[in-house]
């Protein structure tokens, strides 16, 4: 009896019912899978997280490190997602008066410029 019942139940769910369940069981399944593969995982939450960060070394006539305050060039903070080896050095010379090498790193790589 009770059998009977649920399955006249579920037979006026309707297609409604069903695409509203198919909706559901995506949103569930999407980002369970993007948990279990490597991260990060394109188009998951954790998409730029494992990138790192970019860092920015300016060195001054004496060999010592200086502070460079890229307000002034860039939009803070940098965006790691951003390609910033291509631009970046140059941007850091010129907010850096006193600079006579600038070394960028992102993501494992580095690029250095003669300031001048």
């Amino acid at each position: 009896m009770f059998a009977g019942n649920l399955l006249g139940k579920l037979g006026r769910v309707g297609v409604k019912g069903y695409a509203v369940l198919a909706v559901v069981a995506v949103q569930i399944a999407v980002p369970t899978i993007a948990l279990t593969g490597e991260l990060p995982a394109r188009f998951g939450f954790q998409m730029y997280s494992g990138l790192g960060g970019v860092k920015v070394r300016a060195v001054d006539a004496r060999g010592d490190e200086i502070a460079v305050d890229l307000r002034t060039e860039v939009a803070e903070p940098l965006r790691p997602e951003l390609d910033w080896l291509g631009v970046l050095p140059e941007r850091a010379c010129a907010a850096a008066p006193f600079a006579v090498q600038v070394t960028v790193e992102q993501a494992g790589q580095q690029r250095s410029v003669a300031c001048g």
